[in-house]
């Protein structure tokens, strides 16, 4: 009799989930609509198709960055439902307690975050790297930088040509690069020279690079020093991983060992790390202070006053994320830690809620 209990409490919190899934979904699919329209509007011979095909890439891994939320309302939802149509009582009369109520949906919420950690979010990251490598080829002067095994490479391209290069390590402050090749291309990828440079310091977008080879189609020359203008700046050289969410739980080890070898900072893929980790805590955490706020903050039908709480409590939380990262980054506080602090706050305010509901 529990067992069938149980299982309807978990069936109607996760419809609860899937309506505001819904409703983000429609809302993210339409901002990101607008967004990739904004992006290749000049592109006239791009047919409607590749736009949804742009979002759908790049919704996946939204929906997870608001999944904490989406648990926030759909908890707000389940637990108003459940107190609306009187099934409260029925769950005292057959000895559940407040806690109980609170708990199953919150296990719920634990079990569906590891089940996103672990299945959806390497398929989500793997469509987001594909999304940026696709709209990449439509952006004519954008340059790209990424890092594995074999080196960093660099498309670094301009209205007249195009080079790759190649940088087997970078110096930490990003001004000494060691054992470089650059592999220079004309517009309609017709090979012009071939540099190879021992190592070279970066000032700006100026390249000094020395003990230099340069390879063309009819000769070879050496060279002490050469002088090489980039289109790169030194913060796009730096931010070679600003969007970590291209990785997963199950490659980010191999990503940090890659980046630590050629001279990078590992700071972003490290928060990323921590991130995946909390996530189903975090998830576990949301819907706990959901249940608890609707029962001590009483029990209306009032869908509107709730709402307008979880998008407060959102903006709280998403603002607590970003500052404790940002104290972590100036080194005040450790990297792993900042990510957190906002959840160790959640469960201290669950805490205080659950002294208060056994009070009642």
């Amino acid at each position: 009799m529990l067992k069938s209990i149980n299982r309807y409490i978990i069936n109607e919190y996760i419809k609860s989930l899937f309506v505001v899934i819904a409703i983000m979904l429609s809302i993210i699919l339409l901002i990101n609509l607008l967004d990739e329209f904004n992006f290749f509007k000049s592109k006239k011979d791009l047919k409607f198709i590749f736009f949804i095909i742009f979002t759908i890439l790049k919704v996946p891994n939204v929906l997870i960055n608001l999944f904490p939320f989406i648990v926030l309302f759909g908890g707000i939802v389940f637990y108003l439902k459940i107190y609306n149509h009187n099934e409260v009582i029925s769950l005292r009369v057959m000895g559940y307690s407040n806690i109980q109520i609170i708990l199953i949906p919150a296990l719920t919420s634990l079990v569906i975050g590891y089940l996103i950690v672990f299945l959806i979010v390497p398929f989500s990251s793997s469509m987001l790297k594909n999304y940026e490598e696709l709209r990449s080829e439509y952006n004519e002067t954008k340059n790209l930088v990424f890092v594995n095994e074999t080196g960093i490479w660099i498309l670094d391209k301009n209205e007249n040509e195009k080079n790759i290069i190649r940088i087997e390590k970078i110096s930490k402050d990003f001004s000494v690069v060691n054992q470089v090749t650059i592999y220079n291309y004309d517009t309609s990828n017709n090979f012009i020279k071939r540099i190879d440079a021992d190592e070279g310091v970066i000032k700006d977008k100026n390249w000094q690079l020395n003990k230099v080879h340069i390879i063309t189609a009819n000769k070879e020359n050496y060279l002490n020093n050469y002088s090489y203008n980039s289109n790169i700046n030194i913060n796009e050289l730096k931010n070679v991983y600003k969007n970590t969410e291209t990785t997963s739980l199950l490659n980010i080890n191999k990503e940090m060992l890659i980046l630590e070898d050629k001279g990078y900072s590992t700071v972003d893929l490290r928060i990323r790390y921590q991130k995946l980790i909390s996530f189903p805590i975090y998830l576990l955490a949301m819907s706990m202070l959901s249940g608890l706020m609707i029962i001590n903050l009483g029990k209306t039908s009032n869908y509107l006053k709730y709402g307008s709480y979880g998008v407060i409590i959102s903006i709280i939380i998403y603002f607590l994320n970003d500052l404790s990262i940002t104290i972590a980054k100036s080194g005040i506080i450790s990297v792993d830690f900042s990510v957190w602090i906002p959840i160790f706050l959640i469960i201290l305010i669950n805490l205080v809620g659950i002294v208060q509901v056994n009070a009642k």
